[in-house]
């Protein structure tokens, strides 16, 4: 297998004028406003790769994905290409996907199993750690070599919560935990309801979209505005029962985090039977392990329900009903979402769908299909967000939007605006509203994306 995966285009280094222009925004983000421009812009985008995606924490896989020593994926963090592997050790590794020697693509195949890694060009061969082994005629070509500083570029830090594998750049980033925040209490509590956990069901599935990566986080971290007018086909075609309930004027509500992290909650799916408000079938339920939980955890579960989220920058989390086919009973799906920038107007889609290992073979293959329906390549709902994304980058890189600075509306939910206030009663982590008709997700994601851009 060949890997499709390369870089789209170069990120070259942003120009000096851009900090002045990011310096800019943050008065008008207080109000509400953001400038056309950051979805469209080459220079901000060159940015968002050196200030973002290069010093934050990056979801690149899932621990089921590499079971065994040797096992290893292709994965990207920003425009660049890393090798996911599981060494001789066991130990997980994120190796930048290049020769040292003369940087060449060093592993072509998208997933495999390997005792090493060897570069077509001259044969210099990696351990799955990423430790230089040699080379041919070393004896006579190397006699010097320190083979302790020609090893492939890793990332300093790798850290795995509850098998997803997360990855810095950065050798100063912080300490995942610090970084996730509250948001680490609630993967806790959607995560570890049971010892075995969840497992990846397939290969994640791809496709690129022309829209600016942001767009996909910030609608994943809090738009349910939009869920009953661009959706409304899902309830048409009997695939999503009670479209209302999932939208900002139904019985939703918002959890945002001031690390840029958030989530849209709902107080459940599905009639009885299921456990609580989970939207888990009760023989399902019956496997969950409540002890493992935080008693404060157990009572969030029995009160709220995921519906999805956004881990900033890039990683999306969703938990919803959906019918694989008009008129079978709905099912809960879990899918991870990683949206992957190529240039400031394009990103590759990548669909992780999860299923349980304790639940039945059935109920994880009607998940699967589930999820595909309304959220895969050509699931009903992902069409509809495709295709309406797709204006933004074309304002941003607009010479006449620039020149009327034209904005972008983020004020739903400012105060006085509408339905919508922070909730003085919520005791668990996190800033939580009232009702979902707001947008304080997104800009809190838009907060934290600023103070990235502007720390030079």
């Amino acid at each position: 297998m060949v890997s499709t995966l390369k870089n789209v285009r170069p990120a070259a280094r942003a120009a000096g004028t851009v900090d002045s222009f990011l310096e800019s925004i943050g008065p008008g983000l207080d109000k509400g406003e953001l400038p056309a421009r950051i979805f469209g812009d080459a220079e901000v985008h060159a940015t968002e790769l050196d200030r973002v995606f290069a010093r934050g924490w990056a979801f690149v896989g899932h621990e089921t994905e590499i079971p065994k020593k040797g096992d290893y994926v292709l994965r990207p963090i920003g425009e660049d290409q890393f090798i996911v592997v599981r060494d001789e050790d066991g130990v997980i590794r994120v190796l930048l996907n290049n020769c040292v020697h003369r940087g060449v693509t060093l592993c072509r195949a998208e997933k495999g199993n390997t005792s090493h890694f060897r570069c077509p060009y001259h044969s210099w061969v990696y351990k799955t750690s990423g430790e230089w082994m040699g080379a041919p005629l070393r004896k006579r070509a190397y006699k010097e070599i320190d083979a302790k500083s020609w090893g492939l570029k890793a990332a300093p830090h790798v850290e795995t919560v509850h098998g997803l594998i997360f990855a810095s750049l950065n050798p100063d980033a912080v300490p995942l935990d610090d970084y996730l925040g509250g948001m680490r209490w609630y993967l806790d509590a959607l995560f570890n309801l049971n010892e075995s956990g969840l497992t990846v069901l397939g290969d994640p599935q791809r496709w690129k979209i022309s829209a600016n990566w942001k767009s996909a986080a910030e609608n994943n971290i809090g738009d349910a505005y939009h869920v009953p007018s661009l959706h409304r086909s899902g309830e048409d075609i009997g695939i999503f029962p009670d479209i209302e309930s999932g939208g900002a004027g139904g019985a939703c509500r918002h959890l945002y985090f001031d690390e840029g992290h958030g989530m849209i909650l709902s107080e459940g799916f599905l009639p009885e039977p299921m456990w609580h408000k989970t939207g888990f079938p009760k023989d399902i339920a019956a496997t969950f392990q409540l002890d493992r939980l935080k008693p404060e955890q157990k009572d969030f579960l029995e009160s709220y329900a995921l519906t999805a989220g956004t881990i900033f920058p890039n990683l999306g989390i969703a938990r919803v009903p959906a019918s694989a086919y008009a008129g079978a009973p709905p099912v809960i799906f879990t899918v991870l979402r990683m949206w992957q920038p190529c240039g400031p107007d394009a990103f590759i889609n990548w669909n992780w769908i999860l299923g349980l290992k304790s639940a039945p073979e059935q109920y994880n293959k009607d998940a699967y299909a589930a999820s595909l329906a309304m959220l895969g390549p050509a699931g009903v709902f992902e069409q509809d967000d495709s295709v309406v994304w797709e204006g933004l980058p074309a304002a941003g890189r607009s010479a006449f939007s620039r020149n009327r600075r034209m904005n972008i509306n983020y004020q739903l939910g400012l105060e006085g605006m509408s339905e919508y206030e922070i909730d003085s009663k919520w005791k668990w982590p996190g800033h939580a509203t009232t009702t979902a008709l707001g947008e304080a997700p997104q800009r809190a994601f838009y907060r934290r994306w600023l103070r990235d851009m502007t720390t030079s």
